[in-house]
């Protein structure tokens, strides 16, 4: 429906972001915006209501009322985010932002421990190959602890189409002097997936 597709457009949102928002699924927005189902009242009514800005303290807003909804301690204080989001969406669209409140990052290997069961896994692995968040999400999900079968499964996979180019988990501002030190500094699984990441053991430990 060309009316959902601009008000995504207009706020610069991807699907997955749009989705969270909305309470949908990200496959049931992609019917929406085909017009293959109704854009309902309640729909419109969030669309409306949704004071979505494009910078990235808009964005942290979300992320934490989400995590908030979801139980997670360190966010306990602040409004929930209603409806509750879907955590594999969730997942998704923070692994995807270039620039996220650290505290939000610190959070990821929680809601996978948390909710790792309930996620399509499968779903999951092939966004990531389609958005290259796959040293992201193998990273992610290898440091979470989790070693359930469809865990590992999705880990094997993703290390199999592991990007030689290097990412960041939400920071992709990182000064170059960051970098450098980050390089040198960062655990094996880290350089192993990658990754220049502010997560630690500690923070980690922490975050749990």
């Amino acid at each position: 429906m060309a009316l959902l597709k601009r008000w995504r457009a207009r706020n610069s949102l991807t699907q997955v972001e749009a989705a969270l928002i909305l309470g949908v699924s990200q496959p049931y927005l992609s019917l929406l915006e085909r017009g293959a189902r109704p854009l309902t009242r309640a729909l419109r009514s969030r669309m409306r209501e949704a004071r979505r800005a494009t910078g990235p303290e808009s964005r942290n807003e979300s992320f934490r009322s989400q995590l908030s909804a979801l139980g997670y301690p360190a966010f306990a204080h602040l409004a929930r985010s209603r409806p509750k989001p879907e955590p594999a969406m969730l997942l998704l669209a923070v692994l995807s932002s270039a620039d996220v409140d650290a505290r939000v990052v610190e959070a990821l290997p929680w809601l996978i421990r948390c909710f790792g069961s309930e996620m399509n896994l499968n779903w999951l692995e092939r966004q990531a190959k389609l958005k290259n968040l796959q040293n992201r999400l193998g990273f992610v999900l290898a440091f979470s602890g989790v070693r359930t079968k469809a865990a590992a499964a999705a880990v094997e996979e993703l290390d199999r189409a592991r990007l030689l180019g290097e990412a960041t988990l939400g920071w992709d501002a990182m000064p170059q002097a960051t970098r450098k030190w980050m390089r040198i500094h960062r655990s094996a699984l880290a350089k192993h997936w990658n990754i220049l990441t502010r997560i630690d053991q500690e923070g980690a430990a922490d975050a749990a």
